[in-house]
């Protein structure tokens, strides 16, 4: 019989890119040094992050961790075994590639998971890049939504960006999206020719990074400008009055 307390799911927040550790508290850190087994997106960026967080440096090896794969092709009857650790009274540490795990992310699925099982789950303070973009943008931020990416196809993203206009107009509620990086740039074009010239567009590019790239404008002025280079840069785009 396990007379062990039972082990907690922490999620830990991972950088929005480059090396800037300051973004990362330092609780994080001494945190992340007691776990031993790890759900992620991609192992070998795991163990390159867990590295610059000082897990070589103090006494426990990266290669003695266990490492396991989540991702939006992972079927849901892997969840079990892989919390089975927090059972034995192990915790367990929940990383995505970058920000915050389980937002925009298919670790939300393992959170319910250990919900269902009634692991304990601890969120840790860390950068995201939705709410640091929200911050900074000027737009309403007592009532906003997250849609997540837009349709790839250009006239369903173009009938999409019509409804997140109605509203934030109707409703006065940021709508929040994303799109991959390499899609960036059309996704600004069809902003610009889809929505009216006073509703506010904010870009926020390459948050916390030394190039961070941050700017609000009424869709009329956007028009007016040198349209910001977002081509294979993550971003975060925001609609709001």
């Amino acid at each position: 019989m396990n007379n062990k307390p039972q082990g907690k799911l922490y999620l830990i927040p991972n950088l929005l890119g480059g090396s800037n550790l300051q973004t990362i508290p330092e609780y994080v850190q001494q945190i992340v040094q007691q776990i031993e087994v790890f759900i992620v997106e991609n192992t070998k960026e795991a163990r390159r992050y867990l590295v610059k967080l000082g897990m070589n440096s103090n006494g426990k090896s990266v290669n003695a961790l266990t490492f396991l794969e989540l991702d939006k092709h992972t079927p849901e009857d892997r969840f079990t075994a892989y919390l089975q650790p927090a059972d034995e009274g192990k915790n367990i540490g929940l990383i995505s590639d970058a920000g915050c795990p389980a937002v925009a992310d298919p670790g939300s699925l393992i959170v319910r998971h250990a919900h269902e099982k009634n692991i304990e789950v601890v969120p840790l303070v860390g950068p995201s890049s939705l709410l640091l973009a929200l911050m900074a943008s000027g737009l309403n931020g007592q009532q906003f939504a997250f849609s997540g990416y837009l349709p790839i196809e250009q006239a369903k993203r173009t009938q999409y960006i019509k409804k997140l206009e109605q509203l934030a107009g109707r409703e006065n509620q940021t709508q929040i999206f994303i799109e991959t990086p390499y899609r960036n740039q059309a996704l600004f074009t069809d902003i610009l020719a889809t929505c009216r010239p006073d509703l506010r567009l904010c870009v926020a590019a390459n948050l916390t990074l030394p190039n961070q790239y941050i700017a609000t404008h009424s869709i009329g002025k956007w028009k007016s400008l040198p349209p910001p280079q977002l081509h294979k840069i993550p971003a975060v785009f925001l609609l709001g009055k």
